[in-house]
């Protein structure tokens, strides 16, 4: 079994919430923010991230989901959008149907920690992460871009 759970197949279960969060942590160079469904005032989670990667691995794992985006697997969907993108596709092939669609990322890439939103999105049975789960992503990022999310 370990060798599937290697590549994500197998007994590996993670919820889009835990997926975001690996995003953040990347994209916080290697520090684990507390999980949060707002981010206003009324939010009381407030505690420090916590470090569990190095800055050197974040700062890897960092670039190489910048190159999905710029000249991997998510390219057609992230093509032409403005804000700076670094994200990973993934299919959770399942025993019948079809596989799960995911995309988990952040934005802007070029921005500091601070300035990022992190992000995860998965489609039930809707086939490959490229196809279906990263559009879903850019509009995530577009309507965030319209809201001014990224001008703080």
């Amino acid at each position: 079994m370990l060798p599937f759970a290697a590549y994500g197949q197998g007994p590996v279960v993670a919820t889009p919430f835990k997926m975001a969060r690996v995003a953040a942590t990347i994209a916080n160079n290697g520090n684990l923010p507390e999980g949060r469904w707002i981010s206003d005032a009324s939010n009381t989670r407030t505690a420090a991230p916590q470090p569990v990667l190095d800055s050197a691995s974040a700062g890897f794992l960092s670039r190489a989901m910048r190159s999905v985006v710029t000249s991997g697997t998510a390219r057609s969907a992230m093509s032409g959008v403005t804000v700076s993108v670094a994200g990973k596709t993934g299919t959770a092939q399942l025993d019948e149907g079809l596989p799960h669609s995911w995309f988990a990322g952040f934005a802007p890439y070029d921005a500091a920690p601070d300035r990022r939103l992190a992000f995860a999105v998965v489609v039930e049975h809707g086939g490959y992460g490229a196809k279906f789960a990263a559009p879903i992503a850019r509009e995530l990022i577009d309507a965030a871009e319209q809201l001014k999310l990224f001008e703080r």
